[in-house]
């Protein structure tokens, strides 16, 4: 009973929000009318209009004054009408929450269960056979969502029947679902979505590309769902290294090497990524491991998501301490780069089921940004703990999988010579199984390595002029 009051509320303050927008809307056009007529009066001789002083003052004037006053009126009808919307943004307050909604649907669900119902009967408003009652029937959008739930339950099949009482039950004439949000192509896109994560891809684009070709909503959700599967099979794949790699000793990069080399085994020439052995010490993982005080890991606009589940924190190059900087300056004969501008020392805790879903490191920031703060030329990720099982980072285009080896470290350029994006240095993290995988994470800017990196290329130049 509540409710059905809150709702007559929401209506009565609809209807008076509405009755104001048409008298604006009304006025607005009637000025508009005004303007027009004169318009098409002036477009008759343009010379004898104009040639009248007093039409050439009309005209300015109008320009000048009554398109001002016109926008400001709008602007102030819209502002008298706000305490409309502000009203009904507190009666949301009282209105149903998620939580409400998801039981709700789960008692339909119920019914379906254990009554052995079907959701095209209850969609017509049959709660018992024989006895259909229309003015309790469901609308698109109620089944819509009833489906939703039971996708996110994971009960496809129940959930293809409600998304298909959805299509039966939609009506082309009701104008009013746009301001729902609701229409076939949305319905379709529910249904495909929930085809394609059952691996059931080629039904799953027939719904998402209702309209005939395959449009840009389809190629990204088709996007996503590749983009799993290579992620989970890559997971449990095993690689073998290809035969024209090789293992040495590094002593280019740094005068310091020469004299100090370091274990590097070489995994792929497009990226260049290489993996260290032996270059983190017992006493700095130890170090490291009891000065962490970790939270929460963020992704983009610094949000939580599930696409990462891990725990951080940050050690900054100017930290005056020696474990610090002594692995700061063992980045630099690793890499032969200088981390001056970069992103600071982060250590990253993985626990059970932590995982890095695919992604790149560099930015791809947008030229005016780029040119200011740079990207991320590459990353090195050392390992400081041991994993039982799982945990390994795997880079699924070109088919490397790196496991967690204590004191390793792994190398590689996230763009590339071009200073682009290389589309292969994809990579993710894989969950842990048993255990708690420790990287040490290094993002190295391209800012300050003018003179230390290969000139990049001009991919428009002419070849033959170079």
């Amino acid at each position: 009973m509540k409710l059905l009051r809150v709702e007559d509320e929401l209506v009565r303050n609809m209807r008076s929000y509405v009755a104001k927008l048409k008298n604006k809307h009304q006025l607005v056009h009637q000025a508009l009318s005004s303007m027009r007529a004169e318009e098409r009066h002036m477009k008759m001789d343009y010379e004898a209009y104009l040639g009248n002083p007093l039409n050439s003052f009309r005209l300015i004037h109008r320009l000048h004054r009554e398109w001002e006053q016109l926008v400001r009126y709008t602007s102030e009808a819209q502002q008298n009408a706000r305490g409309h919307i502000e009203h009904a943004h507190r009666l949301r307050m009282l209105l149903p929450s998620a939580l409400d909604l998801e039981e709700a649907s789960r008692g339909i669900d119920s019914l379906v269960d254990i009554y052995e119902l079907q959701p095209e009967e209850l969609a017509a408003g049959t709660l018992v056979p024989g006895n259909t009652q229309p003015s309790a029937a469901l609308s698109p959008l109620d089944c819509l969502a009833l489906g939703n739930y039971c996708k996110n339950e994971r009960n496809d099949r129940r959930a293809e029947a409600w998304f298909n009482a959805s299509l039966e039950r939609y009506d082309e004439d009701r104008l009013e679902y746009v301001v729902f949000g609701l229409s076939r192509k949305s319905i379709h896109n529910s249904w495909g979505m929930l085809l394609m994560k059952s691996q059931q891809e080629t039904a799953g684009m027939s719904h998402l590309n209702t309209e005939g070709e395959e449009n840009s909503l389809s190629k990204d959700i088709r996007k996503h769902y590749d983009s799993q599967m290579m992620y989970k099979r890559a997971c449990s794949a095993v690689f073998r290294a290809p035969a024209h790699l090789h293992c040495r000793y590094n002593s280019s990069t740094t005068a310091f090497a020469r004299i100090a080399p370091l274990k590097m085994e070489e995994l792929s020439h497009d990226p260049y990524m290489v993996l260290f052995h032996d270059v983190v010490y017992e006493s700095e993982m130890d170090w490291l491991l009891n000065a962490k005080q970790l939270k929460a890991s963020l992704v983009g606009h610094y949000q939580y998501s599930a696409f990462r589940t891990s725990k951080e924190q940050h050690f900054h190059e100017y930290y005056n301490e020696a474990v610090v900087k002594s692995i700061h300056r063992r980045l630099t004969d690793m890499t032969g780069l200088s981390l001056i501008e970069s992103d600071a020392l982060t250590l990253i805790n993985y626990g059970m089921g932590g995982h890095y879903d695919l992604h790149h490191d560099s930015h791809n920031y947008s030229e005016p940004n780029r040119i200011l703060i740079g990207d991320r030329i590459a990353t090195v990720l050392l390992y400081v703990g041991e994993v039982d099982s799982g945990g390994a980072t795997i880079f699924p285009y070109i088919n490397v999988s790196v496991r967690p080896t204590k004191g390793s470290a792994v190398l590689w350029y996230n763009l590339d010579d071009a200073a682009e994006i290389n589309a292969k240095a994809m990579h993710a993290g894989c969950p842990v199984i048993v255990g708690s995988k420790y990287v040490l994470t290094k993002w190295i800017n391209e800012m300050r390595q003018l003179f230390l990196t290969p000139c990049i290329r001009n991919k428009i130049s002419n070849p033959k002029s170079r």
